[in-house]
This record gives structure tokens, C-alpha cells and sequence, in this order.
């Protein structure tokens, strides 16, 4: 969960590493899963492990790699649910299996899988979409929605019935642009699951804009608050948690900001842990963030080599956490440097994806990889 202390991880300079593991070491060593023709940009795990990579391409890595299917955005992040892969087609289809019925979605937002088994998506209209497992639409609700929006779930009661939440309100107002487009967000929202109706929203006022793709779910004192980046023009990123207080979305804490606009962080968390590469497309630093009370303070992590996790221009952020350490590629991308001085001879390519049969990471190689596991003590 997030940690309310001042304290944290014991961090010790390391020639090619980020993180220590806390305690235990590994078990085995990292391998590779497959070679790809191109880079994998999302991963994802039905009974199998599947990648999207840079071409568009959609493949089954059990064994042999196998393409599955050609023309999918590769903004568009795979999920998977009711066992199938989902993903988005350039022209706006769902490609769900053998499910072809939704159209007309937004080409650069995620999708996600309801308890329900049924598929949330979004429309170009900026809809919330339900799809029923026969691939056919059957709720939709007008939120708004960010265009490259990533929907999650957030147990925000702490009840055990989570919500949908997702950036919505887009707006031009704030004038930097790196994460794919010169549009950002303005507003949150967090919808029933099931009905889509709407249990909570919080609105920017001018001229704050989040400049995320995702509001991120944490753990912390029994239920999930929300991790997300708040920019403004004087003081460019902040990271910030929002969780649900009197039955409205707050703003719970904020951490430092830059000073200055046109500045950005790139957060990475497991869900439990929460970092940021601090100015990735210019010499970033890693940093780790602990909440306490309504502070949330941000720690460089000593010893680390500059880093980065996003590219300009990009809606995707590389690398991420894994039981407690942090994958992540060197600033000039020719690496990847892991926990207990581990490397890969290339710069990830995709996000961190946690599964039950473990984790895993593609890199510029077109390699996917197996991450080593945290030895049991």
C-alpha cells in the first residue's frame, strides 16, 4: 500500500542499478520469452501471454509466436477479458476474439474488463461504452472522456465494489504537448460498473489540467485513492492524490512541482509502491513518493543513473514495478537497468505487465522477457 511514513526503502548506490530489492534476493535470472519482428508496446495475459507490437501486429507468444491479427493501433493498450484478447483496430472496430460488433471507438484510449465480464470502452464521442460479450454495445453513457483516456478500476469506498474511473474534460488550455497530443484533461469521473452511472466526479478549475493518460489506483488505509499528474503553466507536473472524501472526488495531496511549466513527470506503481521519473526527455531522475497525512513528499533515489520511461510524442510509459524494484531504461535508451544490478541489453519497449504466472517486459529488440521472480526467504 501507499506507505504513510517518512520512511522508505534502503537505497545505496549501485554501477547499474535503480533499486534494491528490500530483503530477499532473486530466483533465476531474467529470460527471454520470445523474439518478435518488431518492438512489443502492451503486453497482456489471457491463458497465454500476448503482445501488440510497433507494427500493429498482434501475437500469441505460447511457444512459437503466432500473428493473430494485422491493422491495430498501437495506441490503444490490449486487455483482456472473458478470456479473449481486446484491442483496437485503426479504424475504430473492436477486435475481441471472434467478437467484431462495436465500432466507432476512439483509437488512442484503453479499454477494460468489467466484474461483469463485459468490456468498457471509449467512444470517438467521448462515450463510455459497455460491450456485452456478444461484441454488441449495450450501455453507453456521455462522459466526455479524455480521447487517449485509460480506464481503471478503484475500490474508492473501500467496500470491495469498485468503480470505473477515467480522465475526462478535455481541454487545449494548457500548451505543452508531449503525450501524444495538445490535449489534456480537466476532469475525473467514477462510474458505476455495471449501470454507468456516475458516483463521483472532481473538475480542474482553470488553469490546472491533468496532463496524464490515467488516473492510477493505490492502496492506502483500507481502500484506493488515485494517483495522477496536475500540471499547471507556472509550475509544470505535480503528482497528486485523489480520493473520495464526502462522498465527492478531492484532491488529497500534491507533491512538489518544477517551478515552472513545460515540465513533466512519469509515474510508474505496482499499486503499492509509487515512483516518478522526474523531466524524462531531459536527464530524468527517479524518484520515490510516500503519503503522509494529506503531504505527499518525493525522494530522489540516490545513486541512480538518469533514466527515462517516455519518449516525446508518445502515449505510453515503459517499464514499471515489480516486487518492489524498478525497471527502467537508461536516458540515452540503449539499456535496461533492473534491481540487484541487472541489465538488458535494451531499452524497454513496453509497460511492466504483473500477471499470476509472473512478469513481464519487451524491449526495443523485440525481445519479450520474463522477469526474475523475488526469491521466498
Amino acid at each position: 500500500m501507499v506507505r504513510h511514513s517518512s520512511r522508505f526503502l534502503f537505497l545505496r548506490p549501485l554501477l547499474l542499478c535503480v533499486i534494491l530489492w528490500a530483503g530477499a534476493g532473486l530466483a533465476g535470472a531474467q529470460r527471454v520469452v520470445a523474439q518478435l519482428p518488431d518492438p512489443a508496446v502492451s503486453l497482456t495475459m489471457t491463458g497465454d501471454l500476448h503482445a501488440l507490437t510497433r507494427a500493429g501486429e498482434l501475437w500469441n507468444l505460447a511457444g512459437t509466436p503466432v500473428r493473430l491479427a494485422a491493422g491495430l493501433s498501437t495506441d490503444a493498450p490490449l486487455t483482456s477479458c472473458a478470456g479473449q484478447v481486446a484491442a483496437t483496430q485503426r479504424g475504430g472496430q473492436l477486435w475481441w476474439g471472434q467478437r467484431r460488433g462495436a465500432g466507432n471507438l476512439s483509437v488512442s484510449a484503453g479499454t477494460l474488463c468489467t466484474p461483469s465480464g463485459e468490456l468498457l470502452a471509449i467512444s470517438r464521442a467521448g462515450e463510455a461504452l459497455l460491450i456485452s460479450r456478444a461484441g454488441t454495445v449495450s450501455r453507453r453513457m456521455p462522459v466526455a472522456a479524455l480521447p487517449d483516456a485509460r480506464p481503471h478500476l478503484a475500490d474508492l469506498n473501500g467496500d470491495g465494489r469498485p468503480w470505473v474511473v477515467l480522465l475526462t474534460r478535455p481541454t487545449t488550455r494548457y500548451a505543452h504537448g508531449v503525450l501524444g497530443d495538445a490535449v489534456e484533461a480537466a476532469g475525473l469521473v467514477a462510474l458505476d460498473p455495471v449501470s454507468l452511472a456516475v458516483r463521483a466526479t472532481l473538475t480542474l478549475p482553470a488553469p490546472l489540467v491533468f496532463e496524464d493518460w490515467e488516473a492510477r489506483p493505490l492502496r492506502a488505509a483500507g481502500r484506493d485513492v488515485l494517483a495522477v499528474v496536475r500540471a499547471s503553466p507556472q509550475g509544470g507536473g505535480a503528482l497528486t492524490v485523489v480520493g473520495l472524501q464526502g462522498g465527492t472526488l478531492r484532491v488529497l495531496a500534491a507533491g512538489p512541482d518544477f517551478g515552472r511549466g513545460g515540465r513533466w513527470l512519469a509515474p510508474l506503481t505496482d499499486g503499492a509502491d509509487l515512483y516518478a521519473v522526474h523531466t524524462p526527455h531531459l536527464g530524468g531522475a527517479l524518484h520515490r513518493y510516500a503519503l503522509t497525512g494529506t503531504r505527499l513528499t518525493a525522494t530522489p533515489v540516490t545513486g541512480s543513473p538518469l533514466v527515462s520511461n517516455h519518449r516525446l510524442g508518445e502515449r505510453l510509459v515503459t517499464g514499471g514495478v515489480w516486487q518492489g524494484g524498478v525497471w527502467l531504461g537508461t536516458q540515452e535508451q540503449t539499456r535496461t537497468l533492473g534491481p540487484d544490478e541487472l541489465t538488458l541489453p535494451a531499452a524497454p519497449s513496453s509497460a511492466v505487465l504483473a500477471s499470476a504466472r509472473g512478469a513481464f517486459l519487451g524491449t526495443q529488440d523485440g525481445r519479450v522477457w520474463q522477469l526474475p521472480d523475488r526469491q521466498a526467504p
